[in-house]
């Protein structure tokens, strides 16, 4: 999967890759078609660039700077590279952009050695400024140089001296003046076969610098995105995934923009299925998203939002959330929500090395039924060992599975205390590990402090009590 496949699965995963200061469209385009890293060695050597750049932002500051103004002067020249590997002629724009490019790392080649800290390695273009520029101007233009051939110097000559010369008769000046321009036109386009032809030596390495050159600017920007969001490196775990401190940054900011703060929350997932139960507004659904963000963002070799993170890799992610959820072809949400959970299990049935995350599993139908499907669906994942995590309101499930609960709202706050503005700063959304994971029963608590009707909540509370 390439990361411009995974924008429209995590909502917060466009946010952060919207965040990024990347300074070249050839950037943007790396990353979008950056591949979902399937291997240890990979993660780690992206994570090891991210640290190497965040190691010495500080120190350095003046490096980046210059690094990044001759980032941004950066064009996507890819077409006009392939075209070189094609063995087509290029226009005097194309070669320019080449031209340009070739100086732009030519100055990052020169700055690396000169501050003594090689992001990535950059091979030498020289040869191809020698070519392009055989004025040794290092100014970014291109012309058709007297230079690339004696017979065009000598047109240019002839035109420029008919050209002052005065005729008698016009028209005579006018077609030696036609003559003379039709022979220098063919001149340089021979003089332009001949340039692309010696740039072809050179097409390889331009690809490289290209790419390079791009991953550089990818890799600054998650440094300064890692420094700015206080993100941490995880490291690779063959077995569970766990997060000390996991916290969503988009939540984070919008909170912190309304001068309120975000609760971390620590979770661990083994290779095997685990439930989060929890009141309504405990943040269950956060929880879940924020899971495949940090999996997203750990094989994309991004830094994780945490002060810890471990984690092990995957295959594939695949999750099941309320609001991306569609009643297309006529189905109902039920069946729609079931056709889902159904590729889901045919996945851990073949034993692939899945992340499964579900949000409230089985809500849309009665709780009877739904229950046993919740059952039914977390043995499937226990006896597979498929590393998975579903959110329920169901209590007392009959699964072998490990059970997890959102603490939810402090009971013993006063009921002055609270109003429907305040009432999120009351409720504490850690995550506990007790072995039962029942949802608490806070329902008429929070219906009594969002001041809904009485009659509802003591007619409700009579059908509890009986």
């Amino acid at each position: 999967m390439l990361l411009k496949n995974a924008l429209t699965k995590v909502p917060t995963l466009q946010f952060m890759i919207e965040d990024l200061d990347l300074k070249s469209s050839v950037g943007k385009r790396f990353l979008l078609d950056f591949p979902m890293l399937q291997t240890a060695n990979a993660i780690e050597i992206e994570l090891n660039l991210v640290e190497k750049v965040l190691e010495s932002l500080v120190l350095k500051s003046t490096f980046y700077t210059k690094l990044q103004t001759k980032l941004s002067q950066l064009r996507d020249i890819n077409g006009s590279i392939k075209n070189i590997g094609k063995n087509l002629v290029l226009d005097d724009i194309e070669l320019f952009e080449i031209k340009h490019f070739a100086i732009i790392v030519q100055d990052i080649f020169n700055l690396q050695k000169e501050y003594q800290l090689q992001l990535i390695e950059l091979p030498s273009l020289q040869e191809v400024i020698e070519i392009l520029d055989p004025h040794q101007t290092n100014i970014p233009s291109f012309y058709i140089y007297d230079v690339y051939s004696d017979e065009l110097a000598f047109i240019r000559k002839k035109i420029k001296t008919c050209k002052n010369t005065q005729y008698q008769i016009e028209e005579e000046c006018l077609k030696e003046l036609d003559s003379l321009f039709a022979q220098a036109e063919v001149l340089e386009v021979g003089v332009r076969s001949l340039l692309c032809e010696k740039l072809r030596i050179s097409h390889k390495n331009l690809e490289i610098a290209l790419n390079n050159l791009a991953h550089i600017d990818v890799v600054v920007a998650k440094a300064n995105q890692a420094q700015k969001m206080n993100l941490c490196k995880p490291t690779f775990s063959d077995s569970s995934t766990k997060y000390i401190s996991m916290f969503n940054p988009q939540i984070k900011q919008t909170l912190h923009l309304q001068q309120k703060k975000f609760q971390p929350v620590n979770i661990k997932l083994d290779k095997s299925v685990c439930f989060i139960t929890g009141a309504n507004m405990a943040g269950k659904t956060v929880v879940l998203k924020t899971v495949a963000l940090c999996q997203y963002l750990y094989q994309f070799g991004f830094y994780i939002p945490a002060e810890i993170a471990e984690i092990a890799i995957v295959d594939k992610i695949m999750f099941l959330f309320e609001d991306e959820q569609s009643e297309g072809e006529g189905l109902s949400s039920f069946a729609s929500e079931m056709l889902k959970v159904n590729v889901m299990v045919e996945e851990a049935l073949k034993g692939t090395n899945v992340l499964i995350l579900i949000d409230e599993l089985a809500r849309t139908t009665n709780p009877i039924e739904g229950k046993a499907i919740v059952n039914a669906v977390a043995n499937i994942f226990f006896e597979n060992n498929t590393r998975s995590l579903i959110t329920t309101h169901y209590s007392g499930l009959s699964s072998h599975c490990r059970k997890l609960r959102v603490k939810g709202l402090d009971q013993a706050i006063s009921l002055e205390t609270f109003n429907n503005y305040n009432i999120n700063n009351f409720i504490d959304y850690s995550i506990i590990d007790d072995g039962i994971g029942d949802t608490p029963h806070e329902a008429l608590h929070i219906c009594t402090i969002l001041g809904i009707n009485q009659e509802i909540i003591s007619k409700a509370q009579n059908h509890l009590n009986n």
